[in-house]
């Protein structure tokens, strides 16, 4: 009765009394979307999988491959026992003992952690962008990235290192992805 109906979100006027806009002016519904983005490709196919770039997978694999290693270095470090060589060991303080038991498993822990975070970071980096650049997924990516990562671990002992361990580790590796392709076809 003499009251307006209120407006509706198509034919809301676009700035207040003031001249400020209005909610309405700001907030675009998906109905409301200019006609170039209206046919475009479905948000699906254009949002990014992390786990596509090859960075963020040698990042992972470098946060990860360190924190595993860590905690082996951990295990392996507090059953070793080099620290009780020690000849004052019998005259030590349990708390002297524990502290030379952590230092032990601490440096261990830092050593381990270390190489398997490098492991990590080169193998998959090394791994991905092989596949990425063949555009195929066979036994060659895991023998280049197993020979890479082999010689960077062993480039510290010389040549020789460096070949012993690319070619251990790209065997390792070849192996590794033979039986996980072939262990589903258990029935063939």
């Amino acid at each position: 009765r003499g009251m307006a109906a209120p407006p509706s979100p198509d034919n809301a006027p676009m700035v207040n009394s003031q001249g400020m806009p209005t909610m309405n002016s700001v907030i675009k519904f998906p109905w409301q979307l200019p006609e170039q983005f209206q046919n475009a490709e479905s948000p699906q196919a254009t949002t990014f999988n992390p786990m596509e770039s090859c960075i963020f997978k040698s990042g992972l694999s470098y946060v990860l491959g360190g924190a595993m290693g860590g905690f082996m270095g951990m295990i392996f470090g507090s059953h070793n026992s080099d620290f009780m060589l020690n000849p004052r060991w019998e005259y030590m303080t349990t708390r002297q003992q524990m502290y030379l038991s952590w230092l032990q498993m601490r440096n261990q822990a830092r050593s381990m952690g270390k190489n398997f975070a490098m492991v990590g970071l080169i193998y998959s980096g090394v791994e991905c962008v092989v596949e990425k650049e063949r555009a195929s997924q066979d036994l060659y990516n895991p023998l280049l990235a197993g020979c890479a990562s082999g010689a960077v671990l062993g480039a510290s002992g010389g040549p020789w290192a460096a070949a012993t361990g690319c070619g251990g580790f790209a065997a390792f590796s070849v192996a590794i992805d033979w039986y996980m392709y072939h262990s589903g076809d258990e029935d063939h």
